[in-house]
Formats: structure tokens, sequence, C-alpha cells
């Protein structure tokens, strides 16, 4: 990941960025429909789930970027975590939308998922969309696939 990479966006949301417009990207579409999958009782299809996570992996993803956060004097980038089941997880949305529902006042960047997942060490998972209503873990093993 470059410098250039991890420069924050304007952290202002658009109008309208505060509503709960769901979905409004192919990333989102394939999460919704992973979703929807995962809450019938019958025996799940693993079809939208593989989509989710191939559209993730070929999609983008808004970090916020809190004090101390973004490049570093010495040209890495330091990532907020937040914790989930013991374990450490960088907070990304699938929506500058999603992201204006919790973090609307943080600077923020937006990365290439894959690069994202090449730059994370082992150990780390993605929140994505954390305390929104389209929230989901993505566990540290899957974050390796995201980086194939």
């Amino acid at each position: 990941m470059s410098n250039s990479d991890a420069t924050p966006q304007n952290s202002e949301p658009e109008s309208g960025a505060q509503s709960a417009d769901f979905p409004v990207n192919e990333v989102e579409q394939a999460l919704q429909e992973a979703l929807d999958q995962s809450g019938e009782q019958s025996s799940p299809d693993p079809g939208p789930v593989s989509a989710f996570i191939t559209a993730l992996r070929e999609g983008q993803v808004w970090v916020p970027l809190p004090q101390g956060s973004g490049t570093q004097d010495d040209g890495s980038v330091a990532l907020p975590t937040l914790e989930l089941e013991g374990s450490p997880f960088i907070p990304a949305f699938t929506s500058e939308q999603q992201l204006g529902l919790r973090s609307a006042e943080l600077p923020y960047t937006v990365l290439a998922t894959r690069e994202l997942a090449e730059a994370m060490p082992d150990g780390v998972g993605l929140a994505l969309n954390p305390g929104n209503s389209a929230s989901v873990p993505i566990y540290p093993d899957t974050v390796s696939v995201l980086s194939q």
C-alpha cells in the first residue's frame, strides 16, 4: 500500500449520506443476498456467500481514520482496530453511506479491498459496517482469501 493509498478523503457527508440506503453498490448487493440466504432455515446454499467474498475482494472499502491513524512519519500506515470476540478487527465500510451512519465526522480513506487485505497482519479480521444493520465480521482466515 503506497502512501497515497491512505490519504484521508473529505469527511463531509454528501446530501443523503445519512440515509439507510442499502444496497448502493455490487458489494452491498452481494452482501444483502448472502445475509438473506443466511436467514433461511433450510440448508444454506454457499453460492451467495462465495459471490459476496468475490465481490468484496474485487471492490473497495471505506476505512475511517481517527486521530493517530493514516500515513505515519516513517511511511507506514496505521489503521484503527476494534476488538471482536477477543481478536483485533479493522473497521471498514462497504460504502460512503454505511460509513456515514457511524463515522461521518471522521476523515476516511477508500482502499481496494484486495490491497487492504494484502497489507493486513496475520490474525486480524475486518469488521464490515460495524454497528450497522448490515454488519458482518470477516475473520482472519477469510481475509487471507481476500488478498488472493
